[in-house]
């Protein structure tokens, strides 16, 4: 029997990295991962940041039974958007990709920690999504023999005021990229019919998802994020947003964080400028003429990482 109240840490170091989605959240994920003090996640938990996950919960717009309804079915294995509805999974996903938490926590500490939750909601609810979130994912980091724990649902800075509220003692990494490039990798992985189909829909899908996390942002207390641009980490300023990173955590550099830096992050691999593929000359300056109109209207609305994607597009050929 599984001792989950002895294995869940008083006071866990958490780090929670988000952005817009295709805007560098995993691979800043994996540089830190390669220090002594960070484990990773290795996907995208979303039960605690997507609809019908603890913001709507602790919100009260679904009941914990709604929630774990999802819990169970979607985010214990889900298949890839676009492919086939979950509830019919097993049976038709050979050849499809399968994903969820059943990838990254067994099934008897799943089932423990969800029979904990039910036991402590109706008393005290944010107890109950804070061990339950623990419960599951801290011994990724406890095997690992790690103090902190990365996690990198892109939401997580939309929602981070809830998480705030779960975890007084998380930091939060929100990481921004060129919004031509993060629209232009949405409408390559087109999964749903909402989803952009050309690059000027990129730029609106990617504004809009700016558009909620600036929202949860400025519910934070003043300190708690920090803001980095992928383009600069990775063809920029490189030193300086790295030190940024570690001054940031309180860490010091190490060996395999430097070696991953230096081999496995360049503009290359973080296919920057991909949103020129297939466009002409006359199609790429109006993509970039309605980037700067979106760039002028993030400042004007004082936008938090507008100085950030205002330099990245400085630093960026004609």
């Amino acid at each position: 029997m599984i001792d989950l109240a002895a294995e869940r840490p008083e006071n866990p170091e958490l780090l929670f990295v988000g952005g817009t989605g295709r805007s560098g959240t995993h691979v800043v994920s994996q540089l830190l991962a390669n220090h002594s003090q960070w484990a990773r996640v290795p996907i995208e938990a979303r039960f605690h940041v997507n609809p019908q996950g603890f913001p709507d919960l602790l919100a009260g717009q679904v009941t914990p039974e709604q929630f774990l309804r999802k819990l169970k079915r979607f985010w214990w294995r889900r298949i890839r958007a676009g492919e086939v509805a979950p509830v019919v999974a097993r049976r038709i996903a050979f050849g499809r990709k399968v994903r969820g938490l059943h990838k990254v926590v067994e099934r008897d500490r799943f089932e423990a920690a969800v029979a904990e939750f039910e036991r402590t909601a109706a008393a005290d609810l944010d107890l109950a999504c804070r061990n339950l979130f623990l419960d599951m994912l801290w011994p990724i980091a406890a095997d690992e023999g790690k103090p902190g724990l990365i996690e990198m649902s892109c939401f997580t800075i939309a929602e981070s005021p809830t998480l705030i509220r779960l975890f007084p003692e998380a930091k939060l990494i929100h990481t921004v990229r060129d919004g031509r490039d993060a629209g232009s990798s949405k409408v390559s992985k087109r999964q749903k019919r909402s989803h952009p189909r050309d690059g000027s829909e990129g730029i609106r899908w990617w504004e809009g998802r700016l558009r909620k996390i600036e929202a949860g942002v400025r519910e934070l207390p003043p300190g708690r994020l920090l803001t980095i641009s992928l383009d600069e980490l990775v063809d920029g300023d490189r030193e300086d947003v790295y030190e940024q990173i570690l001054d940031y955590l309180g860490i010091e550099d190490e060996p395999a964080m430097r070696e991953f830096f230096d081999d496995e992050m360049s503009a290359s691999a973080a296919h920057r400028e991909r949103w020129r593929e297939g466009l002409d000359e006359a199609q790429q300056a109006a993509l970039v003429r309605d980037y700067e109109k979106t760039l002028d209207r993030l400042e004007r609305e004082n936008f938090h990482c507008a100085p950030q994607l205002r330099q990245a597009y400085e630093h960026q050929p004609a």
